[in-house]
């Protein structure tokens, strides 16, 4: 019946925003100043902005730290913060305020640290990278983070920690700061994409603005590595519901060992693929409708799967978050697992009963169905911007039919 009423949910949207959508309202669209100027001088004032941070350095080198001690995950700070309150907790602030890693990231901190912007990159950052190297680096996140090869060698996040540090560092000296961060951190790039949700950004002289939320999706720009790294971000998290469905976890049951990390690679690889391959499709049913290379469309249409990203990521760690996330607050005041007590919250146990397994459902099915909507309604506007009045809502049924498959999907996986 979810199914059901999910997939019907997404095509009535159709049918509505074909008959009542007919100009586009995202593309070119001009913000509005989102605050007086009392709290816009609150909001980018550099020294502000240095307090934070500097705050968030110092927490950053705390987490690597503690991640680092060759103790059980659990002991310290280290696993929660990177899996729960920054994986989970920062992806879905991304798309309700905006781009918050864009200030507190450390690596771009340390990158203004040690780099001079006023003085020119050894080399250019090549154009025909793209965002390939973080689509890369976030695939290796997601490929630690789920089949977890290194999970027997204690201490070993903190030395990842360091070790993607180091490439950022090295990236930033060589090409240049900004062009690193905007094209090649893997999760500037991807909480980035994320924020374009947002309703609140920053125009060009670094206002703070509001717009209509999902309308910053309509000024990404097409570049090489685009596609993979959307691919990465919704595959990788349909993979890690799939794995944890009983037809998974029977059928790899008595695989183990070194074996276990190559059949959860395959799979993930696999759901990637799949994913790849119902978009490619519908992006090439929609070029031979508007008569035009599938490529190039699939670049300009990609944005529309990002809310699908954002619904993936609550619809499984909703509850990840809610709940194991408690004990962050513990390890708050006990950073290193070495009987601190800080800020007296060392005692503090995860309440299980924060919420239902109920709650839990509907909030999955929520996000499940209102993502692949957000979805359907970035698509619609960019194609009545870029297509002739006849073929956009033509060129849109093969990928309303992906969307539909990725809802009964997502809700099946969390089903199971």
């Amino acid at each position: 019946m979810f199914v059901f009423g999910a997939g019907a949910a997404l095509i009535i949207s159709f049918l509505a925003l074909s008959s009542l959508w007919t100009e586009p309202r995202f593309e070119h669209r001009a913000e509005r100043e989102a605050a007086p100027s009392g709290i816009q001088r609150l909001l980018t004032s550099p020294t502000i902005e240095w307090v934070v941070r500097i705050v968030f350095l110092l927490f950053f080198l705390v987490v690597a730290a503690a991640a680092a001690r060759r103790v059980g995950l659990s002991d310290t700070i280290g696993s929660i913060v990177v899996y729960a309150w920054f994986w989970v907790g920062l992806a879905i602030a991304s798309a309700i305020i905006g781009d918050v890693w864009a200030t507190i990231s450390p690596f771009d901190t340390l990158g203004r640290l040690v780099t001079d912007d006023d003085v020119e990159p050894s080399r250019p950052y090549p154009a025909s990278w793209g965002l390939w190297p973080a689509a890369i680096q976030l695939f290796l996140f997601a490929w630690i983070e789920l089949v977890d090869p290194f999970g027997a060698y204690l201490g070993s996040l903190g030395i990842l920690i360091v070790a993607y540090t180091l490439v950022q560092i090295a990236g930033m000296q060589v090409f240049g700061r900004r062009a690193w961060v905007e094209n090649a951190e893997a999760f500037a790039v991807y909480f980035g994409l994320l924020s374009a949700i947002a309703p609140l950004t920053r125009d060009p002289g670094g206002r703070v603005v509001v717009r209509p939320p999902l309308a910053g999706l309509a000024g990404v720009p097409p570049k090489p590595g685009l596609v993979p790294i959307v691919m990465v971000a919704l595959g990788s998290t349909t993979f890690d519901g799939f794995s944890r469905t009983k037809l998974w976890v029977t059928w790899t049951a008595s695989v183990g060992g070194f074996a276990r990390h190559v059949v959860y690679t395959v799979g993930l690889l696999a759901v990637i693929g799949v994913v790849t391959l119902a978009y490619v499709l519908a992006m090439r049913a929609a070029a031979s409708i508007a008569r035009r290379a599938w490529h190039p469309l699939a670049v300009r249409f990609v944005p529309s799967l990002v809310p699908i990203v954002l619904a993936y990521v609550v619809a499984h760690y909703f509850s990840f978050l809610i709940l194991e996330g408690q004990q962050g607050i513990a390890r708050l005041s006990d950073p290193f697992g070495l009987g601190w007590n800080l800020f007296g919250t060392a005692a503090w146990r995860v309440d299980y009963q924060l919420v239902s397994p109920v709650t839990i459902w509907y909030v999955q099915v929520a996000a499940i169905v209102l993502g692949h909507v957000g979805g359907v309604i970035v698509a619609h506007d960019r194609a009545i911007a870029i297509f002739e009045p006849g073929d956009a809502v033509r060129t849109q049924y093969a990928l309303l039919a992906v969307m539909v498959l990725f809802t009964a999907g997502g809700l099946l996986i969390l089903s199971g």
